[in-house]
């Protein structure tokens, strides 16, 4: 039997955020697809914005899968510079994709220009959130070490 310590724990896990950045890229197409094929069918009836629906939830998606799994990043400085380049590649891309999907321009799309810009916003707001967590996390663990009196090397 498999002991679970062996396992690594999500705060140890390093997915590199390109990575993360494509997996959304592969998304948008895929779930738009599939929300769309029922439409074509004449099945059911959708939005015209439907397609930057799917856009923005996969922004969103990496924003808070991205900043919880920087948790685990040892380098944090070219994990997060990672981070946001592949957070504008996704916002372009993906609105651009949504924009070929639906033939509507973000400014068309109802309020959508404003959910980016939000979606932004607490982007930055989760790293900054996360920045603050490891350092309380590194001030604890060397407080506990000193409490304990092992050397800080």
């Amino acid at each position: 039997m498999k002991d679970s310590s062996d396992s690594p724990k999500l705060f140890e896990i390093e997915i590199n955020p390109y990575l993360q950045c494509l997996i959304a890229l592969i998304a948008i197409p895929t779930f738009t697809l599939l929300f769309y094929l029922p439409h074509w069918i004449g099945w059911i009836d959708i939005p015209d914005h439907q397609a930057w629906t799917v856009s923005a939830s996969m922004v969103l998606m990496f924003a808070v899968c991205n900043s919880v799994l920087s948790l685990g990043a040892d380098n944090v400085t070219p994990y997060w510079n990672k981070s946001i380049y592949s957070f504008v590649i996704l916002c372009i891309v993906g609105g651009l994709m949504a924009w070929y999907f639906s033939g509507l321009s973000i400014y068309e799309a109802k309020s959508f220009k404003w959910i980016y810009v939000v979606f932004t916003f607490g982007y930055l707001l989760f790293l900054s959130i996360v920045t603050l967590m490891r350092k309380i996390v590194m001030i604890a663990q060397k407080q506990d070490k000193r409490l304990r009196g092992e050397s800080d090397e």
